[in-house]
């Protein structure tokens, strides 16, 4: 009997040592799914932002050298005379539109004027009658080009 008892403690101790590495070893893979799981919400979040910030910048376009003048009501004014001179009123809201300018003021150089609309399809419409900039007594001298990021830029060079 003394025997029997031995082994069934042997057997019991084995069953629970058995237990306990199961039990560890899965403890241990849920914590590595969680980590690779908070990576994987990472990589979805950055994905989102860029996806975010990619429809933003297929709603805007960048317009080079328009001059330098004081106040943003002035500005907004330009733009809207330029928008009306290339594109058909009924294409494009312009109560729909911001602008500003990006970069830093210099005394020698006017900044480029990026312009927002509530849709990519008014984007392009300005896009596509740029070409008539050409033909401007007043705005012959300003270069029209899509929003970009500084890498895409940097690989058009």
């Amino acid at each position: 009997m003394e025997l029997q008892e031995v082994n069934r403690g042997e057997t019991v101790k084995a069953v629970t040592d058995t237990a306990q590495s199961q039990i560890k070893s899965y403890s241990d893979a849920v914590k590595k799914g969680i980590q690779s799981n908070s990576i994987t919400t990472q990589k979805l979040e950055d994905a989102f932002k860029t996806a975010v910030k990619s429809e933003e910048r297929e709603r805007c376009v960048v317009m080079f050298g328009m001059p330098e003048e004081a106040g943003e009501n002035v500005l907004h004014e330009s733009v809207g005379k330029l928008l009306e001179e290339i594109v058909p009123s009924k294409d494009i809201g312009r109560a729909g539109t911001s602008c500003h300018r990006i970069g830093r003021k210099r005394p020698d150089i006017s900044r480029p004027v990026r312009v927002c609309f509530t849709d990519r399809t008014s984007a392009n419409s300005v896009l596509q009658n740029s070409r008539k900039l050409k033909n401007s007594e007043r705005f012959n001298k300003i270069f029209i080009s899509p929003d970009r990021t500084p890498a895409e830029r940097e690989e058009r060079r």
